[in-house]
C-alpha cells in the first residue's frame, strides 16, 4: 500500500503498465504532488522504494502461504524474483515501458534480504 501511495502522490503515473491494461481512475491525477528528485535520497524514495516495498510484501505473502513447505516457498519466491528482475532488465531493450535502473535491482535484492531477516528474527522464533 505504501508503494502505491508513493506512486499516487509523487509520480506521474500516466505511463504505468497497470493503466495500459486497466482504465485509470479519473480523480487519481488530483493526488499528484510534484517533488524535486535532485537529491540521491529523494530519487531513491520516489523511484526505487515502491519496487522494494512491493518485492517485500509479495515475498511475505509467499512465505505466509507456504510457511511450512520450504521447497514450494523457495520455488515460488525464485519465480517471483526472476520475473521481477526480468521485467526490469526488459526495460533495457524497450520491450517493457519504463527506465532501466540499477537501483531498482538493488532494491529488490535489499528488500528480499530484509524479508528473510525479519522472518528469521521475529516470525520463525514464534512459530517453530
Amino acid at each position: 500500500m505504501a508503494g502505491f501511495a508513493i506512486y499516487a502522490f509523487f509520480r506521474n503515473i500516466d505511463n504505468m503498465i497497470l493503466f495500459q491494461i486497466f482504465p485509470k481512475p479519473e480523480n487519481l491525477n488530483y493526488l499528484y504532488f510534484k517533488v524535486k528528485t535532485d537529491t540521491f535520497w529523494m530519487y531513491l524514495f520516489v523511484f526505487n522504494l515502491p519496487h522494494g516495498l512491493w518485492c517485500f510484501s509479495i515475498l511475505l505473502i509467499i512465505r505466509a502461504i507456504w510457511m511450512h513447505d520450504n521447497k514450494w516457498r523457495i520455488f515460488y519466491s525464485g519465480i517471483f524474483i526472476t520475473a521481477a528482475l526480468s521485467l526490469e532488465i526488459a526495460q533495457l531493450s524497450e520491450t517493457m515501458p519504463g527506465t532501466f535502473d540499477v537501483f531498482d535491482l538493488a532494491s529488490y535484492v535489499f528488500f528480499a534480504f530484509v524479508e528473510s531477516i525479519i522472518f528469521n528474527l521475529f516470525i520463525k522464533r514464534r512459530i517453530f
